[in-house]
């Protein structure tokens, strides 16, 4: 069911987010689209390679929990105050609002 799998998405995306969050990222989210997951990270202009491979690493945990899918990772630079355009399921988004009016 696609609920459920939506579910268990969202659950393995959190747990393989845990620790890997770093300052420049804006926005991670997750979402199924046949047998591939899509995931995608909005950084902000401050973003390292470093900060990249964390994410990259994060999205390795998540395929190792779905083996019959395949994995497309998007990673972005996006400055502040422009729109992240998150996929389907967010796992992460951070707080902007009151710094950006």
């Amino acid at each position: 069911m696609k609920i459920e799998e939506d579910i268990s998405l969202i659950l393995s995306g959190v747990r393989a987010l845990t620790g890997e969050i770093t300052p420049p990222l804006r926005s991670a989210s997750i979402e199924l689209s046949n047998k591939k997951i899509i995931f995608k990270c909005v950084f902000d202009e401050t973003a390292t390679e470093d900060d990249f491979e964390l994410l990259s690493a994060a999205a390795t945990e998540i395929i190792a929990d779905f083996p019959d899918y395949v994995l497309e990772e998007i990673f972005q630079k996006i400055p502040q105050p422009e729109p992240t355009n998150p996929l389907k399921n967010v796992l992460f988004h951070r707080h902007e609002s009151n710094y950006w009016k």
